[in-house]
């Protein structure tokens, strides 16, 4: 996968787009092969190329989010000082990825201020679309709702 096809990465300056792809290394996991463990620390974020990736959570393993689409990104906690990861990544299918050291991906931002704050939107998006999409589950789980909600909804 070509670095300037990667949704995140558009709109970046080409130079800033090099300095990552030079960073970058691509690798190939089979199947159930588990590419971190949620507690573990975060020190590498993920890009698809192909395959699958299954993130859960908990004990059971709650799938939360699968990874298939090309170019799409994973391992946030890496870039956000969390840490340690807040899900388990594993390969749902045979997969190769893009993974890039957070520190490294520090260092570039650093050199391209603007280009990091493109980035990290872009970043803040996606964590936004997945917790929209854990309250949408949530709610239909527990069918719960606030009874202030309620009472507001009926008026």
């Amino acid at each position: 996968m070509v670095m300037q096809e990667v949704n995140l990465l558009e709109g970046l300056d080409p130079k800033v787009v090099d300095a990552i792809s030079e960073i970058t290394v691509e690798e190939s996991h089979d199947e159930g092969s588990v590419l971190f463990e949620r507690g573990e620390p975060a020190l590498n974020f993920y890009i698809l190329v192909k395959g699958s990736v299954e993130l859960s959570i908990g004990e059971d393993g709650y799938v939360t989010h699968v990874v298939e689409k090309a170019g799409e990104a994973f391992g946030w906690s890496s870039l956000v000082d969390h840490h340690v990861f807040t899900a388990s990544a594993v390969c749902a299918a045979p997969t190769k990825l893009q993974k890039i050291s957070n520190k490294d991906l520090v260092r570039v931002f650093e050199k391209y201020p603007a280009d990091g704050v493109i980035f990290y939107k872009r970043i803040a998006k996606i964590i936004g679309r997945r917790l929209a999409t854990t309250y949408t589950f949530l709610l239909r789980t527990h069918g719960r709702t606030s009874r202030y909600l309620r009472r507001a909804s009926s008026y």
